[in-house]
């Protein structure tokens, strides 16, 4: 048998190098000719099939493109709000207004935002669904959940198959905000069922909490404990905050 105890530290690497390049030829069905050139070029043939193969597949990759839209983002943060401006202003059709409300959404500017939604829906779009929701989410953040409550209801009856989750969530967040604590544990309880993520989960455990109803809040919060255990680690950092909420409830 042949143990490792002739290869240096550097045969090690090189070794790796080789290992990594053959199983990548082999998955990217890439393997004539670099199969030949790795096996018979050990080393060397590892930095060629690096340089030509691997280096400008990332390049090309998503991680790159999202790297280099970041750079340009933090270069000049107000060029997506320049560039969605110039669009509405040229085109002027909905879809260039709906992108331009959402880039004054993303910044936080939510009376803008309301503005170019309510401008949008007008005509043969005054029921359109997309509009709706963003408006309703302009409405709760710029603090009229009560307005947000009558845009998703309008959209409710406009098309009540196109009620998402997010949506519903809102919905009950616009109840809760209202003080319509009875009418907003029924929809958290109703969104428990489907809700991908815990956000709907840990809210409603909260606002039974807010009603002294702990008793009945306690079991959601250790729910959310039991169901984050063993979940994969992607998961449990998206649930995050509603996980660290739980955990503190539950003490």
């Amino acid at each position: 048998m042949f143990g490792l105890g002739g290869f240096g530290s550097l045969g090690l690497v090189g070794l790796g190098l080789l290992v990594v390049c053959v199983v990548h030829a082999i998955r990217t069905d890439r393997i004539f000719p670099w199969i030949y050139l790795l096996v018979f070029l050990p080393g060397v043939g590892s930095l060629i099939y690096i340089g030509m193969v691997v280096v400008p597949e990332l390049v090309r990759g998503r991680g790159a493109r999202q790297l280099t839209a970041n750079v340009r983002a933090l270069a000049d943060p107000h060029a997506g709000l320049r560039r969605a401006h110039r669009e509405a202003g040229l085109v002027g059709s909905v879809d260039a207004k709906r992108a331009l409300a959402e880039e004054h959404f993303a910044r936080g500017q939510y009376e803008d935002a309301l503005s170019i939604y309510k401008d949008a829906l007008q005509g043969q779009f005054a029921n359109d669904t997309a509009l709706l929701n963003g408006l309703a989410r302009a409405q709760f953040m710029a603090g009229d959940p009560q307005g947000a409550q009558a845009s998703l209801d309008q959209l409710q009856q406009a098309d009540p198959g196109n009620f998402s989750e997010d949506a519903h969530l809102l919905y009950a967040r616009a109840l809760e905000a209202q003080g319509k604590e009875e009418q907003a544990l029924s929809e958290y309880k109703k969104l428990v069922r489907y809700f991908a993520g815990q956000e709907a989960r840990a809210r409603y455990g909260l606002l039974l909490k807010k009603l002294g109803r702990d008793s009945e809040a306690r079991p959601i919060f250790q729910e959310i404990l039991s169901l984050s255990e063993g979940a994969p680690a992607r998961y449990r950092r998206a649930q995050r905050q509603w996980i660290d909420i739980a955990r503190q409830n539950v003490r």
